[in-house]
């Protein structure tokens, strides 16, 4: 997976998505809420906030996926070696970010939130 094609995934989530320039990285937010950055903490790597529940389940998804080093370790966050790391996992990752965020964003409102078209791209 090239930079390019993880910042088509995490645009692709609709109009309410966007992109914040932040140093050397890209910062995908919604609502106010970070998502996922790309080019942190490295240049070929990304960054994705995910449920602390869900942590597990995007390490489990390859070796290109590993836990943030530090006390954010248990936090939900995941880093992703870009070059080791299939598109459709990357998709799937990235739509449980997007989820996450989502119900973060929007207090009071219930789940059944599903990601946009870019859960197609995971099948």
């Amino acid at each position: 997976m090239t930079p390019d094609e993880f910042s088509a995934l995490a645009m692709g989530f609709g109009p309410g998505v966007q992109a914040k320039p932040i140093l050397e990285a890209v910062q995908f937010r919604l609502g106010g809420r970070a998502f996922a950055t790309l080019g942190w903490p490295a240049e070929g790597w990304a960054v994705v906030k995910l449920a602390p529940s869900r942590q597990a389940w995007a390490l489990s998804r390859g070796e290109g996926v590993i836990a943030e080093p530090g006390r954010r370790r248990k936090a939900g966050i995941v880093l992703m070696r870009l070059a080791a790391i299939d598109a459709g996992v990357a998709a799937e990752i990235l739509a449980e970010a997007w989820v996450f965020a989502h119900r973060a964003s929007a207090p009071g409102r219930s789940g059944g939130v599903v990601a946009p078209a870019t859960r197609a791209l995971a099948a």
